[in-house]
């Protein structure tokens, strides 16, 4: 698989440090739990496999980079059901890391044996409502609605399947963790689409300024513009199913590349100017299904910041981005270079909107910098997280 990147040389070093140890694995193993408990922590958020003998079982362990989840203790009395079921990990309020953290053991239900067997979530964050998104992606792999099981407390049952693992942010992806997706798409009905060009430009919150001139190019040479959040499930899955080339700003919208054949080409529009950024996870996720990546970086933020953030963002048709539509063969007219003023100007009375609210992108930063540090006193990745978020709603812009 190839990679071009259209950005300065400080990214470029970035992007190699942080995917150089990148792997793509296969033959992953399924673990076979009798009378497995799944346990539930309500309090602490913790989640995992215990077998029958109350020890846990470490391949339920839902890992990034080399960090799991909280362990919770289990009960004394634990309710039992007589039921074979597959274990899938817990239900996250996320489309995209549900995506990628949480569907990374579907692809076990694809394995004639536990075809049979009903799909657990652990709902451990006790969310009142768990997201719609959730029960469609594990519906679209072909498991009915009544076969998925929602658990809030901690239940015994007959067996209990583990599939290992398939992706592991930033590090790792199989070859496994890929079948699931191509069997959803494979059950995705509606229109498809060549070259696809993903738009935040509808999005309420966090859309990107400037994109929209940037898009008119994609569709004058091809892209059909479509607009996820506006779109059913399924439709986002079909519009890609056939996609030779999918385009878009980085988020979660371009990990629809999941559902691509094999063989395309993932183009990555870089929102921000400091290196950091999603772009290795976007690598990894294209390795693993053999598509090739390219990665321009129009920014033109007046005030740096990082991949995710609340501070407005805003791109434009620079160097990188002429750069890459020269060498990809777009036609373009002189005024599709021209500055986007009125673009510019929302961006900057977004800045000073975001500013009032918070302080300036600077401060936020030193912020996140004292939450993060301080965050690192408190025992355990749950209690940790509900510090950083609470903190971040008291004292950092929103």
């Amino acid at each position: 698989m190839s990679c071009k990147i259209y950005a300065p040389d400080g990214y470029k070093k970035y992007f190699e440090k942080e995917t150089r140890n990148q792997s793509i694995v296969s033959g992953l193993p399924i673990d076979d739990i009798h009378r497995g408990i799944i346990a539930v922590d309500a309090r602490d958020h913790g989640f995992g496999v215990f077998d029958e003998n109350r020890q846990f079982v470490k391949s339920s362990l839902q890992i990034r980079k080399d960090r799991g989840q909280f362990i919770p203790k289990l009960p004394k009395d634990i309710p039992y059901v007589d039921e074979d079921v597959l274990y899938f990990g817990n239900v996250y309020p996320s489309f995209g890391h549900f995506l990628l953290e949480h569907m990374n053991r579907a692809w076990g239900w694809l394995r004639d044996e536990y075809k049979h067997c009903k799909v657990v979530l652990v709902n451990n964050q006790q969310l009142e409502k768990v997201p719609g998104y959730i029960f469609a992606l594990v519906q679209a792999l072909g498991v009915k609605q009544e076969d998925i099981i929602v658990l809030k407390t901690t239940m015994q049952f007959r067996r209990v399947i583990i599939p290992h693992q398939g992706f592991n942010i930033p590090l790792s992806a199989s070859v496994e963790f890929g079948e699931a997706f191509s069997a959803m798409a494979d059950n995705a009905f509606g229109p498809s689409y060549d070259k696809v060009y993903v738009s935040r430009d509808k999005l309420k919150d966090r859309r990107t300024y400037g994109e929209t001139k940037i898009q008119q190019i994609f569709e004058k040479n091809g892209f059909r513009v479509i607009y996820p959040e506006t779109l059913p499930l399924q439709e986002q899955i079909a519009a890609v199913k056939n996609c030779r080339m999918l385009a878009g700003c980085a988020g979660t919208a371009l990990h629809l590349a999941l559902f691509m054949p094999r063989g395309g080409t993932v183009i990555q529009l870089k929102r921000n100017s400091e290196n950091h950024d999603n772009g290795p996870v976007q690598y990894l996720i294209n390795n693993s299904l053999d598509l090739d990546s390219v990665y321009i970086a129009p920014s033109i933020e007046e005030a740096p910041t990082a991949h995710f953030t609340n501070a407005p963002q805003i791109i434009a048709v620079n160097q990188y981005m002429k750069q890459f539509f020269d060498d990809f063969g777009f036609e373009y007219s002189d005024d599709d270079l021209l500055p986007d003023t009125a673009a510019i100007a929302e961006y900057r009375a977004a800045m000073v909107e975001y500013q009032k609210q918070g302080g300036t992108v600077r401060m936020n930063k030193i912020k996140h910098a004292i939450i993060k540090y301080t965050a690192c006193l408190i025992p355990g990745r749950e209690r940790r997280g509900r510090y950083r978020a609470y903190m971040k709603r008291r004292f950092v812009a929103k």
